[in-house]
Order: structure tokens, then sequence, then C-alpha cells
């Protein structure tokens, strides 16, 4: 028990630098998402593909930033793994987003222990409460999902499972592919250009020269 108690904590020390940039990602997204999903609810006409269309590019950028950070990541872990300061560990990816994603696992946790309280008439009052309660933070929390649960689950309680497996998939993918120094998108690689080292001039070696009259050391 020491020693998985020591391993979390070394966990946490080596990695909660990267799992807060991704929690801190995720803040920013949340009130992107709520800007986008509020401007297209309001909208009069073409109100559901417009929430679709925002709901789906605040979820890609999400999982972009998600890709950004875990194979930085990897690539990091990759250069201690060949330096032998490191041993490689495949799986640390998946671990290092799934603790990002503990707040989502909660709220996912709250709905689903709290639906079968919902809409019943002997239902305890508590348990109608803490369902609204977890909708609410899966609204604020989880807000670039948002248009997508409106539209196609916005009652059944496993979408909010669902939505965090894509971005335990991103996150795992990203931290293999940085591992192995490949990039699943060429697009947003950025290469500096090589430098070109200065053109040596082809200097002739020195030459002894004849001796020219009148240069010679004379006799003694």
């Amino acid at each position: 028990m020491k020693d998985f108690g020591s391993k979390i904590k070394d966990f946490w020390s080596e990695n909660g630098k990267t799992i807060g940039k991704l929690l801190l990602y995720q803040f920013g997204m949340t009130f992107f998402g709520i800007m986008l999903w509020g401007a297209t609810a309001a909208a009069q006409s073409q109100r559901i593909w417009l929430m679709l269309f925002a709901s789906g590019f605040s979820t890609l950028f999400y999982l972009y930033l998600i890709y950004s950070v875990l194979w930085e990541r990897g690539g990091q872990d990759r250069i201690r793994v060949d330096g032998g300061r490191a041993e490689k560990k495949p799986l640390k990816g998946f671990f290092i987003i799934l603790a990002a994603n503990i707040p989502n696992i909660l709220i996912a946790l709250i709905i689903l222990v709290s639906q079968p309280f919902r809409g019943t008439s002997q239902s305890p009052q508590w348990g109608y409460t803490v369902n609204v309660v977890g909708r609410s933070l899966a609204l604020l929390w989880e807000a670039m999902y948002a248009g997508v649960v409106a539209t196609f689950s916005p009652k059944n309680p496993i979408i909010h499972v669902l939505d965090i497996l894509p971005a335990l998939f991103v996150g795992t993918a990203a931290y293999l592919l940085g591992l192995n120094n490949k990039r699943l998108v060429k697009l947003f690689e950025l290469k500096q250009p090589g430098k070109k080292e200065p053109a040596k001039l082809n200097q002739p070696e020195h030459s002894v020269k004849p001796d020219q009259p009148g240069t010679s050391d004379r006799d003694e």
C-alpha cells in the first residue's frame, strides 16, 4: 500500500504541471464554448445546425489543444528515454489525460447515480436536486459538448460518460506519437529552416616557392 501511495505521489509531482495545463485549457474552452453555444442558441433560424457547428468546432479545437500538450510531453520523455534517464512508459499519456479528466468523471458519476431519482413522484427531493446540480456542472464545465448533448441526447446520462472518451483517445495517441517522434498532422508542424554552414573556400596548400634571383641567402 505504501508503494502504491508513493507511486501516486511521484506521478503527481512529475506530471502535475501537465495535468494543470490540461485543466486550464478545458477551463478556457468552457468559456469559449459557452459564448459560441449562447450565440447560436439565440439564432432565429437554423438553430440546430448552428449549435452543432459551434459545438463541433469548439470540441475539435479542445482536442487539438490536448494533442499538442501530450505530444510535447511525449517528445520530452523521448529525450529522457534516449539519454537513459527514464524508463519508456507507453501508457503514461493515458494516465495523464485520465487524471486531467477527474472532474468530468465525477460529474458523470453524479448524473448517473442521481438519474433514477429524477422525474418520479416517489423520488426524494435530494436526488432530483443532485441531478440538477450535476447537469448544471456539466453544462458549465463541459460547454464545448453542450450543442451535441442538447441535440442528440439531452436526457440520457450515458452521453456524459461518452464525451470523456474522445479526450482519452486523443491524449493517449498524442503521447505515443510524441514518444516515437511521429506526427499525425503535418499541417501544424512548425519546421525551422536548417542553418547552413558557411561555405569553406578551397584554399591551395602553401607551397614552397622557388628561390628567385637576388633573394637567396648569400654564401658565407
